[in-house]
Order: C-alpha cells, then structure tokens, then sequence
C-alpha cells in the first residue's frame, strides 16, 4: 500500500464565518475593484447560502476570475430553475473554452453538465466523458457520469468508464464508490462488499478521556456546552446530506477549544489503525495520499433530523465522534438516532440493496468511528426532543 506519512491537524480558525462576511462586505465596499477581495467575499456568500447576493455581485461582469466564474455558476445551480439552468449552460461553455488548464477546463463542462442533466439534454454524457477525458479524477465529472448511467441500467458502463479512470491514476471516494454501486447493481456483491471494504477497512473504539479529563463523559459535556453555545451554528446548509439538522462548518474556533483537544485525540487513534492495516492490498489503501489534513464539522439533530445517504467526496479517510446521544426509551423507533451502511436503494433498485445488506448501529455518546471515505451510509430520525450531537471528519489528502 502507499503509505500515510502524516496526519497534521487542521488548525484553529480564529474568525467565524459571519465576521468574516462582514469584514469583506465591507472592505469590498472600499475597494469595489479589486478582484481579490471581491472573490473571497463570493466564496464566503457561497458558504453562506447567499447564492442571490453572489450572482448580484458577479453576474455580467467582463473581468471576472475563473474562481469567480465557477462561483458564479454553482449559485446558479443552486436556483434549481429552468431559466437558471440554462444561464448556467452559457456561462460554463464559455468558462470551459477560455479555462488555462485542463483540470479547469473539466470542472467547467462538469457543471455543465449537471445543467443539461437538469433540462434534459442528453448530450450530458459526452460532456462528462469530455471532461474525464481532460481530468481523469475529476470528482464531479465521475459522480455524474456515474449516475446518470445507473439511472438507464447501464451499471457495466459504470465499472468500464471508472477503470479506464483508475488506470489513469485516478483513486478517490466517488469512482470507489460508483463501483460499489455499479457492482451491486450487477448482482456482483461479494465484489462489491470487497471494495466497499469498511468491515476489514473501518474500525470502532471507545475514546478515552484526553489527559486532564477524569471521565470521558465530564469531557462530552463539556464539549457539548461549547458547541451548543458556538456562534457558527446554523440551521441546514445547500448541497450536503444534511436534513433538517444544526451545523457547525468550522468548530475548531477559539469558541470550542476542546475541539482541538479532541482531534489531538482522534488522530492518534486513527494512525494506530492505519498502521495496523499497512500490509493489506486494498486499492483505497493503494491510493492513500502522502500527507492527510484532520478537517472536522458538527452535526446537530432533534426529532426528524437525519442525514440521507451519501459519501464523503473530498475524503480519503472518514469517521464520526459522539458527543452526546439521546436516551431514547420514551421515544424509539427501531432504526432511530442509528448509523446505517449499505448502497441507497435509489440507485442501484430495492432489491439490489436488500442483497447487499444493510449494517446499522446505535452509537453511544463516547464513541468514534471510522471507515473509508467512499463507504454510502445514513442517519435516520430519532424523533426524540434531545439532541444527537456529532463531529464528523475526513482525511483530506494534501
């Protein structure tokens, strides 16, 4: 396998997501020109779900950046419209032919074609094999590509495109993961469960308390006051998994110092297991990246909060940390406040995904998890008044 030389640690962000927005609002308001102001304030208003204000600060401008322009397009996506589809059409052709580089040029027909996926143009298609043709890893290309030959039955299409990808070099959590799909589409499981690899890949444990600390329980609930009281919490954002649910994009602030105490943690438990598995032949383990960044956000959920299935795109490595779990006797279902693994139905058919198998656990406050970046797994709602706290995290290669 390659080997994961080192974990850092993602260090603290000293300035939250709404003081940063003020800042550049109004530093942007001083100095309306300068590009480099101007794009970060359209970063930060994505991050906001500010989509309106982006297309207001960048739409029809002649000198904007290709970061901008790519801004600029995913606020558009995120209209959902007919009329925004289309504009997103015009804009991403045009950022495509004028991109500087290959990988640039992919991203641009990428979110094209998402746009013509959306108005239903079939000329979707030869637009992601474009863009993997230019970018063979490109992310978004692989994951769209992927589903939209899932949804017309072509799962042997899905293994062909993302083999031709993996012997270009590409080794990431998408292509892993649209195999995985493809495969159990095919009835080919053991196949399937094999490269999903999160019983051998993954592992359980309970933290012990950080030094200091004479209870991991003392510890969670202190780490809980904090992230209730964090001025980053928001309630939903665009375009994750997350439904109906409390986040923190950014807890490691000064405002929650025992995040930092408890990725300290989290890292160390996490080299002992990669260390333990350094012999195995699993291509993830093949496409480890050299170096690895510890990145983290809180997830908050009361009554019918849940996250739907999903993969963690920009991961190598992913996990989970709980806070605190309700007490769930007055108010269980059967599956609630529970962790599932296994492929969504809705891609790969009801029966497929009985076949495959469907791993749940209920975790209990204490406990940290991990598995491979590319594993598709949910939360389901646990209809309890108390709230479900977690940090999840990636390994973000660097």
């Amino acid at each position: 396998m390659n080997q994961l030389s080192s974990i850092s640690v993602e260090g603290p962000k000293r300035l939250g997501l709404q003081q940063e927005l003020a800042l550049h609002r109004a530093a942007t308001a001083r100095d309306p020109e300068s590009q480099f102001i101007r794009q970060r304030l359209a970063m930060l208003l994505v991050q906001s779900d500010l989509f309106e204000e982006v297309i207001e600060l960048l739409d029809g401008r002649p000198d904007l950046s290709q970061s901008e322009t790519m801004v600029l397009i995913q606020s558009f996506l995120a209209a959902e419209t007919p009329e925004a589809n289309r504009r997103v059409c015009a804009i991403a052709e045009a950022a495509a032919a004028a991109a500087p580089t290959a990988g640039q040029r992919a991203d641009a027909l990428a979110d094209l074609a998402k746009a013509q996926i959306r108005l239903g143009d079939e000329t979707a298609r030869a637009t992601l094999e474009q863009a993997l043709e230019l970018d063979p890893a490109n992310k978004n290309a692989c994951k769209r590509l992927a589903t939209w030959l899932l949804a017309r039955g072509d799962a042997q299409g899905v293994l062909e495109f993302t083999r031709r990808c993996a012997d270009k070099g590409a080794a990431h959590s998408r292509l892993f993961g649209a195999q995985v799909l493809a495969l159990a589409r095919l009835g080919r499981l053991e196949e399937a469960r094999e490269i999903d690899g999160r019983r051998k890949l993954g592992m359980t444990c309970e933290l012990p308390p950080p030094p200091g600390w004479n209870s991991i329980a003392a510890f969670n609930a202190a780490l809980a006051e904090q992230l209730l009281a964090h001025p980053g919490l928001r309630y939903e954002r665009y375009g994750t998994a997350s439904e109906k649910t409390w986040r923190i994009d950014v807890p490691n602030t000064p405002d929650a110092p025992l995040v930092g105490v408890l990725l300290e943690q989290l890292r160390d438990r996490i080299d002992g297991h990669l260390g333990a598995l350094a012999d195995d032949d699993h291509p993830w383990l093949a496409g480890a990246p050299a170096n690895g960044t510890l990145h983290c956000w809180c997830v908050i959920t009361e009554g019918t909060g849940h996250e739907t299935w999903h993969v963690h795109q920009f991961g190598w490595l992913s996990g989970v940390y709980y806070v605190a779990m309700p007490e769930l006797e007055a108010h269980s279902v059967e599956l609630g406040g529970c962790l599932a693994f296994g492929v969504p139905p809705e891609a790969v058919g009801e029966a497929a995904a009985s076949a495959f198998g469907l791993e749940t656990v209920r975790p209990a406050a204490g406990q940290m998890r991990i598995f491979p970046s590319h594993s598709y797994h949910r939360t389901y709602p646990h209809h309890s008044p108390a709230r479900r706290i977690c940090i999840a995290y990636d390994i973000w290669p660097r």
